[in-house]
């Protein structure tokens, strides 16, 4: 194979702008020896090493430093050979006692030199007594000398720094180790603890290059071996272990070689775009079911899953060896088949998987009983590894094992680890093909599975005194569902059909149905947990998408749920769906949709009289109960109902008692006023609920949203009513970065006071991200009694609401009610609208409105 030192003659170059242009030809030549062939990468990073190795060699020797009493030394990944194309090029300038007061300035030319090549440098200059100090001092340190490679200079300084580090008890074994594995728990919080986030890091992430550097250093400084052949050869690693842990090595080496190369700098984050661009250059191909996209990241994911396993198992053996050994304890017997040391949890004796194989459910069962067990033991999870094969169809039918699996389902904490060790997956194998399984948009953040443990998760939280006040009402209704045990079950079957094809919610009843028959569930049980899982996106999308003040929309979902204890059951899974989605997706105004909706059927539920309450009799109700608390805060009847002659039916029935309350009570306090605008912050502290009175115009709504889209606010609700005395009535749900109120205000009643307000079309900046996702908008209309309800699909981009407000305007459409949900770079926007008359939009009006929204969305070209 043809070296890439073939390539220059470095001896006649002396100049930095010679370093760079070999630097130049140097990338492009791994570049092409990586494309050639992407599967032998270890090579191409030490031959990325050896040729910086060259660089820094004739520059050391270009300013006759060998003839200074100091040396160079590669630290980091460079020191340990494995360089990638944009990594930095970690050293150590190590110097006699004697140049520590002042280094000779033939140093610092080396130094500027290296900088003007491009070369990017980190070093740091010091004494040996200087490194042992700051070693002692931060383990960081201390793990980069372990990692050390005399490149050029005084050989007998080198050495005196190896033997002074060899002998000089800097962190015991026990320390290091115990500061190493606090590091990488930090490090993993940091990335919510898994390694099945949508766009993971690569080198930091769980199950990422770090989580295998650690098991190297823990192993240098305890055995004092370099490598994973080390390991193997000490007889720490079988052999199964050390092809695992080299192949994961090699895999992730890839997809940082190729994320440097392709992104053209130090990139470590594996984003969406750069995901695209590798699948590609590694070969996957789409096929009917799945993108190629989706081929190499699930790949990707069970490389880190598998990284995750052995980390956990490599690093509880270092635990036993630096910690246990020397401090032996007492065992504790559980039963004929378990036992605790040190509270980690063992097998008593190798064969117990191979003769009890339900053992290997048991075992999770008695750590979920037993708060203070820490662990299980490296050896027992080995033996988990080698007996996982024994799960099999007729294990998962042995009725043994069934009652085990519903017992884990009472305390469901367990799932996490049964994940991670591979024991879920091979008892539910519907769940164990969705493992790893990306869902390729900007909406989902986790893989399939992971967002099915965290939601599991969060029901869990529902039942725990300690997280009553962060989710009272879910709290509350947890406390009466009959069998949590039921609703843990929908939650881990509710998206088991992912990624088959068809609809997921219809396919997962399928298996839900399977899985209830086999673990000898009642029919009534069964029934349960199929309408969960067929209905998980039910009460999310009527929510969010449907008019809830509406008494035929909350009498249909009634017939949907048919009973509280279905009710209960539904929105508890939604919340927790919804909560292990995205981070962002959840907000104050989203909680109180769902509480709304929940409120209203438990009313039509478990009030027979208010099933065929109609949507008048709901207003006046309504009216009624706002009065009331009016006149406690001493309004006058007379003053309040003059006020609401001038309203129509439909201001009360779609907002809430509190709404008319807060809103009546403002206009009487300011009588005289034209223009109210009142803000209120709402549980969250992001979200706000806006109140808007003032005289009518053309133009209006849209000016209001044009105003706020300038202060960077989201839309999320606007309901518009608009008196018979011309006053337009706007209430407003919004959120986005903090602004005070007063300026929101301020913006608000400048547009509004406006002679000639512009409504400016804003410049679309479409992000190279947002580019990946090209779908035409998709409009719909379905009619209603009162109203067409108009649904928007399409992506994101500044000014889209004020732009629509517009347009309706010019076409002679009034907005009743909009409801607006923004999914990262997707936009589900519900217009509740009405022609002229405001009647429902006849086919000739909805063929109009379509044809001048199509020509308006397609204008931005992604």
């Amino acid at each position: 194979m043809l070296s890439i030192f073939s390539l220059f003659s470095l001896d006649n170059v002396g100049h930095s702008r010679d370093y760079k242009l070999a630097l130049e030809k140097g990338q492009s030549y791994l570049s092409e020896q990586f494309h050639r062939d992407d599967k032998n990468i270890l090579p191409l990073l030490q031959q990325r090493s050896h040729f910086i190795d060259e660089i820094l060699i004739t520059t050391w020797k270009d300013y006759c430093l060998d003839k200074v009493e100091c040396c160079l030394i590669a630290i980091g990944g460079y020191g340990r050979h494995t360089l990638h194309p944009y990594s930095d090029i970690d050293l150590l300038l190590l110097v006699d006692d004697t140049l520590s007061a002042e280094p000779p300035e033939a140093l610092s030319s080396f130094l500027t030199t290296l900088w003007d090549t491009g070369l990017d440098i980190g070093y740091s200059v010091r004494t040996i007594s200087e490194c042992i100090q700051c070693a002692k001092n931060d383990t960081t340190i201390a793990t980069t000398l372990l990692e050390t490679r005399l490149l050029c200079g005084d050989t007998a300084l080198y050495q005196a720094l190896q033997q002074q580090i060899s002998i000089t008890d800097i962190w015991d074994t026990a320390s290091f180790y115990q500061k190493k594995y606090l590091e990488q728990q930090q490090r993993h919080r940091k990335h919510n603890e898994t390694a099945n986030n949508l766009e993971p890091n690569i080198k930091e992430s769980p199950g990422g290059l770090r989580d295998l550097h650690i098991i190297n250093w823990i192993s240098q400084r305890y055995y004092g071996v370099k490598d994973f052949s080390g390991l193997y050869q000490k007889g720490f690693l079988t052999q199964s272990e050390y092809r695992a842990l080299i192949d994961a090595q090699d895999f992730l080496w890839r997809i940082r070689f190729a994320l440097h190369l392709i992104a053209g700098r130090k990139q470590e984050v594996l984003t969406i775009e750069f995901q695209r661009q590798i699948a590609t250059l590694f070969n996957y191909q789409d096929d009917d079911s799945h993108l190629a996209v989706e081929y190499f990241m699930k790949e990707y994911y069970l490389c880190a899953l598998q990284v995750q396993q052995l980390n956990i198992l490599l690093l509880q053996l270092f635990k036993e060896e630096c910690l246990f050994l020397a401090n032996p304890t007492a065992v504790k017997t559980i039963n004929c088949r378990f036992q605790l040391r040190d509270n980690y949890i063992e097998t008593i004796n190798a064969s117990i998987f191979a003769f009890y194989p339900s053992a290997m459910l048991e075992l999770f069962l008695i750590i979920q009983q037993h708060p203070e067990i820490k662990g299980i033991r490296a050896s027992t999870i080995r033996q988990l590894h080698a007996h996982k094969h024994l799960i099999d169809h007729r294990f998962r039918h042995d009725i043994k094992h069934n009652r085990l699996f519903m017992a884990l389902l009472h305390q469901p904490h367990q799932f996490r680890l049964m994940n991670q060790l591979g024991i879920l997956g091979a008892y539910l194998p519907a769940f164990g093909k969705i493992v790893g399984q990306m869902q390729h948009d900007l909406f989902h953040a986790y893989t399939v599975d992971e967002h099915t443990l965290f939601l599991v998760a969060n029901l869990h939280r529902f039942s725990s005194p300690a997280h009553q006040k962060e989710f009272p009402l879910c709290s509350q209704i947890f406390d009466q569902i009959p069998k949590p045990e039921l609703l843990y079950l929908a939650g881990l079957f509710h998206d088991i059909a992912k990624g088959r094809g068809g609809d997921h919610s219809r396919l997962g009843v399928v298996d839900a149905t399977h899985f209830c028959q086999q673990h000898r569930l009642s029919q009534f049980d069964t029934n349960t947990v199929t309408f969960l899982v067929r209905h998980h996106l039910t009460m999310s999308s009527i929510a969010q998408r449907e008019d809830i003040s509406d008494p035929i929309v909350i009498k249909r979902f009634g017939q949907i749920v048919g009973s509280m204890d279905n009710l209960n059951y539904l929105y508890l899974l939604t919340v927790a769906d919804i909560r292990a989605t995205n981070r962002n997706l959840w907000n104050a105004w989203r909680d109180s949709l769902l509480q709304q909706l929940y409120q209203a059927t438990y009313h039509w539920l478990t009030q027979l009289a208010k099933r065929e309450e109609t949507s008048q009799q709901r207003a006046l109700s309504y009216q009624q109960q706002a009065l009331t608390k009016l006149k406690k805060d001493g309004w006058p009847e007379e003053s309040i109902t003059a006020l609401w002659q001038s309203y129509d039916t439909d201001y009360f029935i779609r907002h809430s008692i509190q709404d008319i309350y807060r809103q009546t009570g403002q206009r009487l306090r300011y009588p005289h006023n034209d223009t109210i605008i009142s803000i209120q912050t709402l549980e969250d502290d992001k979200t706000l609920d806006l109140f808007i009175l003032t005289k009518d115009k053309p133009y209006l709504f849209a000016i209001i949203t044009h105003a706020l889209e300038a202060l960077q606010l989201n839309l999320l609700n606007a309901k518009i009513n608009v008196t018979s005395q011309k006053d337009l009535l706007c209430t407003m749900i919004v959120n986005g970065p903090d602004q005070s109120h007063q300026q929101i205000t301020t913006a608000i009643s400048q547009a509004i006071q406006a002679d000639n307000y512009q409504l400016t079309t804003p410049d679309i900046y479409i992000s190279k991200k947002m580019t990946l996702f090209k779908n035409k908008p998709v409009i719909t209309f379905q009619r209603q009694q009162r109203y067409t309800y108009l649904t928007i699909y399409t992506h994101d981009r500044p000014g889209l609401v004020s732009t629509i407000a517009k347009l309706f305007v010019q076409l002679a459409v009034h907005i009743i009610t909009a409801k607006l949900t923004t999914l990262i770079n997707q936009v589900e926007d519900v217009f509740f609208i009405t022609n002229a008359h405001y009647e429902p939009l006849s086919k000739q009006q909805e063929n109009e409105v379509e044809k001048h929204l199509h020509i308006e969305l397609d204008k931005v070209d992604i």
